[in-house]
């Protein structure tokens, strides 16, 4: 906490999108040393002290530049011992320092709190040492002179702020659409490319199975399934890497190819799995003919559905049990994949990777849905729920 205090104390400014240059830093060397000019010919004739506190108060300004906040907490300081060592002697410098200071946290983006905190503390400690040493009420005049000044530097300090603060929120949105695209590169290409391939190792095999006694044939599938299986993995981790990117790096694709229809991936599962000995059970995939369904959500389930239907297929332990169940209520859409697994089943690299449940997870997401994955020893069960309509 300490060290992210001390860090907020050194940053020249907070937002990412600005930050000051050479040029800013000697324009405000140059405002500090004309206010200290000023200061000085306007309460001349001053005592050696007063002369100090004045030159101290534009050094603070200066610094304040550099180190918005060291400057900040230096500029209270000769402030207040101005006030307190100079018998309540008004000087426009290091009196309005505090105010000017404060103008320079909000405009860098700084917390609003401490920078309008610390000019309230200011102002109480001037007015009582003004009043107890000016009791004619001379303090009166000076106090309002040094507010004016100040809430003129407090005004240009959100004017400022504004655009810039825009600027930050425009760039993170930037960013975060950019984090949201990278996430859909990786689902569509697992989704598309990773799948045909995976299912062309899961055919070959069934296929060099099926015909052992044909040894050229079993030779050169097995040739073709380790350059598909290598392919895979080279991909794969592709796709991990694109996953795993951060910043503004990006890859600007998107997906033109639409999903398979759900009831197809559901049959197709059905045959694979019934000559296996599972029992599927399907329910509700009507659901998809309602036009309550926006095209979009109805795009992105058909996906996440058909990559939970393609995850029965691989692991649903023979002889056992699937079920997929379908149910809308006119603002929700709720699906339910489960299936038996057999306790010593493996994955292999060339058909396994998490990516398409960690890519259904992130596209239920951001449709303000739910996706819940429960795994226990003998079963598998996904639970997912997308709101049909806005939240209010």
């Amino acid at each position: 906490m300490i060290p992210g205090f001390l860090d907020a104390l050194r940053r020249p400014s907070c937002f990412s999108t600005w930050q000051p240059t050479a040029r800013t830093h000697l324009l405000h060397v140059g405002f500090a040393a004309l206010l200290v000019l000023i200061s000085i010919k306007s309460a001349w004739p001053l005592g050696q002290s007063s002369l100090g506190f004045g030159i101290a108060g534009g050094v603070a300004l200066a610094l304040c530049s550099r180190y918005p906040g060291i400057g900040a907490v230096a500029g209270v300081a000769v402030a207040w011992s101005a006030a307190f060592l100079n018998d309540g002697l008004p000087t426009l410098s290091p009196g309005i320092v505090p105010w000017l200071c404060a103008a320079v946290l909000i405009a860098r983006g700084h917390h609003r709190g401490p920078a309008y905190g610390s000019v309230i503390l200011h102002m109480m400690v001037e007015l009582v040492v003004m009043t107890r040493v000016l009791p004619y009420g001379g303090w009166l005049e000076d106090l309002t002179t040094q507010a004016f000044g100040g809430g003129v530097a407090l005004l240009v300090g959100e004017l400022s702020r504004l655009p810039r603060h825009q600027a930050e929120d425009s760039i993170l949105a930037h960013r975060s659409e950019l984090e949201r695209q990278r996430i859909l590169v990786v689902s569509e290409l697992h989704d598309t490319v990773v799948r045909d391939l995976t299912h062309a190792v899961m055919t070959a095999e069934q296929v060099r199975l099926a015909h052992p006694e044909n040894d050229l044939l079993v030779r050169e599938l097995g040739t073709m399934i380790g350059s598909v299986r290598t392919s895979v993995e080279q991909l794969r981790h592709s796709l991990r890497a694109i996953r795993d990117l951060r910043g503004e790096e990006h890859l600007d694709l998107l997906a033109t190819e639409a999903p398979r229809p759900l009831r197809e991936v559901v049959a197709e599962a059905g045959e694979t799995l019934g000559r296996r000995g599972v029992d599927l059970v399907v329910e509700g995939i009507d659901v998809f003919d309602e036009t309550a369904i926006p095209p979009g959500i109805r795009v992105q389930l058909t996906r996440v559905l058909g990559e939970l239907v393609t995850n029965t297929t691989k692991y649903a332990a023979p002889s056992g049990s699937a079920r997929i169940v379908v149910e809308s209520d006119g603002d929700t859409v709720e699906a339910l994949v489960s299936n038996d697994v057999a306790a010593s089943l493996g994955k292999d690299p060339a058909t396994s990777s998490g990516l398409g449940l960690e890519g259904a997870r992130h596209r239920i997401e951001s449709l303000s849905g739910t996706f819940d994955v429960t795994r226990t020893p003998s079963r598998w069960t996904v639970v997912l729920s997308i709101p049909l309509r806005p939240a209010l």
